[in-house]
């Protein structure tokens, strides 16, 4: 297996226990998001690692489709994730093309936790959840304040971190994040290929 794909793996076994933490946390507090809404989808400033795009990166590859998303990244001037799909529907507003490879932001936004100025653990979500649960909000953050465990954003970056700290440190715009996995997963497979050394030494 080649050492960046070990990475990846290693990414989706991390999402995967960080799911089932916002999962128990969900339940255990009794919201969900908004019916029907994908606001934060279409937010332009949406920042991610490269490392976060990298298990969506090889899932195009193993489905013979990241060259072609590659050339829609690099022909595309919005700013809004390139996996936000609108839908025209009265109740569904759109949402995740691929909601298994989105990246660590959309997962910990509205079920995760911030430390404030005062370094208090808040509910890092949305103000259209706040005002749709409003006790619910109050009493997760009160809990938070008791020292009850809550899942903390930047304990899961932390742990992202090391799974390799080089590929999480910079941000970038989610679309960028998603072309430069791409690239650095083409290139992995290109210079390790036995077909296309074969080609390059006859060249």
């Amino acid at each position: 297996m080649l050492q960046l794909e070990n990475i990846s793996l290693q990414v989706e076994n991390f999402y995967i226990a960080l799911d089932e933490d916002l999962a128990a946390f969900q339940q255990k507090a009794g919201y969900s998001c908004i019916t029907g809404c994908s606001k934060c989808c279409k937010s332009p400033a949406i920042e991610t690692s490269i490392l976060e795009m990298l298990p969506y990166a090889f899932h195009l590859y193993k489905n013979n489709t990241a060259e072609s998303v590659y050339d829609s990244l690099l022909l595309t001037n919005s700013s809004v994730c390139n996996l936000y799909k609108p839908l025209k529907t009265d109740i569904q507003k759109g949402g995740c093309a691929d909601y298994p490879h989105r990246a660590l932001i959309c997962r910990l936004f509205g079920f995760s936790f911030t430390r404030d100025k005062t370094g208090n653990a808040t509910l890092f979500t949305c103000k259209d959840i706040k005002a749709a649960y409003p006790e619910v909000y109050d009493a997760a953050n009160t809990e938070a304040a008791a020292g009850s465990p809550v899942p903390l954003a930047t304990n899961y970056y932390n742990q992202l971190a090391d799974i390799d700290y080089n590929l999480s440190q910079k941000q970038y715009p989610i679309n960028e994040a998603m072309r430069l996995a791409i690239e650095m997963v083409l290139n992995q497979y290109y210079y390790n290929d036995p077909l296309n050394e074969a080609f390059k030494s006859a060249s």
